[in-house]
């Protein structure tokens, strides 16, 4: 069968006719060779890990299949090397690489440190919070002001404190710090699906860097690479903040023709945008034969 290709902005429709046609005929991972190259790992980990990469395919498909199986089991070595469990959830795989959680990473704390009192909070508007520290303790006070109902466009700012053998920390993050690590992320479909979850993770990982780098070093490492530090201005940001904003591939297009060659990154900005609209949108299965 000969595979057709779309043009680059070619139907949308058509194109997702086309990627769900080649998700049929192009390798999926090899999941017995990954499993084979994990061996010498406990065998009901690796059983998770590969269960996991197969319930991921159907929607990750058009990055999974360009990942080797040597690849995928360095995956695993590398989240095994941090004493940690590949688990699918609060350890994932996306296209940039490896993704940590806050519950991740506050495994990992009290791996090293099982006695850690680990409190972390987001802050909103009408909460007080007062907080001292004497003699290398911490006292905090946290008054929130209505528990029931938060809305995540009042978030002011947020906070980590742990306490353990090592010493006792409070880390914060105002509202501002928190958007800087979102517009520079290459995750901008996570992050706006997820926007707390991603400002706690952002809160525990700048905690664990500040205070405890060096056991944390690899993690870090790992999850930078969902990062691009180079996106730092506000005008950037802006872009990438409207470039989520757009539904369609018919829009997604006279914003490139409007505004391509802003930026180092605009051109990627776009590309991963035009993926994930093209993931979305719905298939006639009655794929052509030519």
């Amino acid at each position: 069968m000969r595979r057709t290709r779309g043009s680059l902005w070619s139907n949308g429709s058509w194109e997702r006719t086309i990627l769900i046609h080649n998700k049929y005929y192009m390798a999926q991972p090899n999941y017995s060779e990954i499993q084979k190259l994990l061996s010498e790992y406990k065998e009901e980990d690796v059983k998770i890990y590969i269960a996991y990469l197969k319930d991921s395919y159907d929607k990750n498909s058009y990055w999974m299949e360009k990942r080797s199986s040597e690849q995928y089991a360095n995956y695993f070595s590398i989240v095994v090397r941090e004493w940690l469990v590949f688990d699918g959830k609060h350890i994932t795989l996306q296209s940039t690489g490896i993704s940590y959680d806050y519950v991740a990473l506050k495994n990992k704390m009290l791996l090293i440190y099982p006695d850690s009192k680990i409190d972390m909070s987001l802050v909103y508007k009408g909460d007080t919070f007062s907080f001292s520290k004497e003699n290398g303790k911490i006292s905090y006070k946290h008054e929130i002001s209505n528990p029931f109902w938060q809305n995540e466009k009042d978030i002011i700012w947020g906070y980590v404190v742990i306490k353990n053998g090592r010493g006792e920390f409070l880390t914060r993050m105002s509202l501002a710090d928190l958007l800087k690590h979102k517009a520079t992320a290459k995750t901008q479909a996570i992050w706006n699906s997820w926007l707390t979850e991603m400002y706690r993770k952002t809160l525990m990982k700048k905690a664990c860097s500040e205070h405890f780098k060096d056991i944390f070093t690899g993690i870090e490492d790992q999850d930078n690479e969902n990062y691009q530090p180079e996106v730092t201005t506000m005008e950037q940001r802006s872009y990438i903040d409207e470039i989520n904003e757009i539904s369609n591939i018919d829009d997604l297009k006279k914003y490139w023709e409007t505004n391509k060659g802003k930026w180092k990154e605009f051109a990627y900005e776009i590309t991963r945008r035009k993926s994930e609209i093209l993931e979305s949108l719905p298939v006639d299965l009655n794929l052509p034969t030519k």
